[in-house]
């Protein structure tokens, strides 16, 4: 180590005396390349520019752009910026990102200039978006309360040989990998099995006369990543498994895993965001079906529509970082499909369906303009509380869905199957500053056949959302 840092204390030195010797030189560039703009112009001399300030502070600004040597300087801090934070140095554009639990886990902002709250994260959130008064969003980020799991056990990795998918560094929470970028998940056996626990907790308080039905699907880490990334405490499908296995047998779970990955050289997941589009959902759906008993709905039935130049929440995490330029300029395109069936949909600021102000909202939302940045707000118009959504099914079964953001690209499809779908986000519910909900007393006042319970591996390893599931039905801390 000493030696390395002699080395790097050498190239610091003659950086600077490469500093002195071009400072003699004195020829003014006009355009940085390393920053890819144009440079402050030295500006002219003016009585009334030297009194109000603008002189000084364009003079200023024109010494600070034009340093000699300043553009040597920051592509050395770069490099060293590369090794110090990512292990990778030079121009790798592969970035691991540790977040302490993940991105919907909480943990330490990336950019510093963000807030550390989900719902304070600038530039792309769901808040930024505005829809018509009628088509008002909630926020689609994850728990704001988040816990750190705890130390996962380790499961078998798999043995098989895998095609690298480029270098990384360290174990993290978010990995860049050119243009794509993934959140990991990390496994804690005792979050899952309290997560499996809970929806039996569900199930219990429901009573036999409700069938319950879990789908817990896989994130792009899973498919995409180098194998260390989705193997051992990062196995998907093994955090599946053994969650599904601490179900009753009354449970109906639903392998979303399989036809995702039979699809995989498909469009599945966003690049810039750590949802999946809504083929993927797709993929989920015809699993649901085939578990729940229903005939899905062929793929070219639906009428699409496309937004183009989406850039979502993976690039938010990451934006003070260099490698998230790669995600700015390469956008993900949103395919949407609408549902076959009329519907009316709703959305609640709670559960009382009665008596509170009901808003409607559009379940696949076509007017989403060309400026507004998180176009997947398109389904359901983002997260609320409480929502209801009438489906032209005539004599169909009703439905109730707890679900996070994964839910909205999927819930579309359920429409062709259930006259009422009632939506329940757990996140907006018994705690400090949200209102109270007793399941068990608004299935009373509400009639439900099924009750689906989505998510995915980050939330069936978060104790924070086991915990709010189990004070739906009055279990939890």
């Amino acid at each position: 180590m000493k030696t390395l840092y002699s080395i790097l204390l050498s190239l610091l030195l003659v950086a600077m005396a490469a500093v002195g010797v071009y400072s003699l030189v004195d020829v003014d560039a006009t355009t940085s390349k390393t920053e890819n703009r144009d440079l402050a112009k030295k500006p002219a001399f003016s009585i009334a520019g030297l009194f109000d300030g603008s002189y000084i502070s364009s003079l200023e600004k024109y010494y600070s752009d034009t340093f000699p040597g300043r553009d040597a300087l920051l592509s050395a801090n770069k490099s060293l910026n590369g090794f110090y934070h990512f292990s990778g140095g030079g121009e790798s554009n592969m970035l691991v990102l540790d977040f302490s639990g993940g991105v919907e886990q909480g943990g330490q902002a990336l950019n510093p200039d963000h807030a550390t709250d989900a719902e304070k994260a600038p530039e792309t959130t769901d808040s930024d978006t505005e829809l018509p008064p009628e088509e008002i969003p909630v926020s689609t980020d994850e728990p704001d309360e988040p816990e750190t799991p705890e130390t996962p056990e380790t499961t078998t990795p798999d043995d098989e040989e895998e095609e690298s998918h480029g270098e990384y560094t360290t174990a993290g929470s978010i990995i860049i990998q050119g243009d794509n970028a993934m959140d990991i998940p990390t496994a804690s056996n005792d979050i899952i099995d309290s997560y499996a626990q809970a929806v039996n907790n569900l199930s219990e308080a429901l009573g036999k006369d409700v069938r319950t039905i879990s789908l817990v699907t896989p994130n792009s880490g899973q498919f995409y990543s180098d194998k260390e990334f989705h193997t051992g405490i990062h196995d998907q499908k093994a955090m599946i498994e053994r969650c599904y296995s601490g179900m009753n047998d009354d449970i109906v779970t639903v392998d979303a895993y399989t036809p995702l990955a039979a699809h995989k050289d498909e469009y599945l997941f966003f690049r810039t965001d750590h949802h999946w589009t809504q083929l993927g959902a797709y993929y989920a759906y015809t699993a649901f079906c085939e578990a729940a008993g229903f005939e899905a709905v062929p793929l070219e039935k639906f009428e699409t529509g496309v937004y183009e130049n989406f850039v979502g929440s993976m690039y938010t995490y990451t934006s003070a970082y260099p490698q998230s330029e790669a995600l700015k300029n390469n956008p993900d395109t949103l395919t949407y499909y609408l549902p076959i069936v009329e519907t009316h949909a709703r959305y609640y600021a709670d559960a009382d369906f009665a008596n509170s102000t009901a808003y409607p909202v559009s379940v696949v939302y076509r007017g989403i303009t060309e400026e507004e940045t998180n176009k997947y707000m398109c389904f359901l118009g983002g997260d609320h509380p409480g929502m209801t959504i009438e489906c032209d099914v005539p004599g169909g079964k009703t439905c109730l869905v707890l679900k996070e953001s994964y839910g909205n690209a999927f819930i579309p499809f359920l429409t062709s199957h259930y006259s009422k779908i009632y939506v329940i986000d757990p996140r907006e519910f018994n705690q400090d500053g949200k209102p109270s909900l007793d399941l068990t007393e608004l299935v009373k006042e509400y009639p439900i056949d099924d009750l689906i319970v989505i998510n995915y591996p980050f939330m069936i390893n978060n104790k924070t959302y086991v915990n709010w599931l189990n004070r739906l039905v009055g279990k939890g801390t």
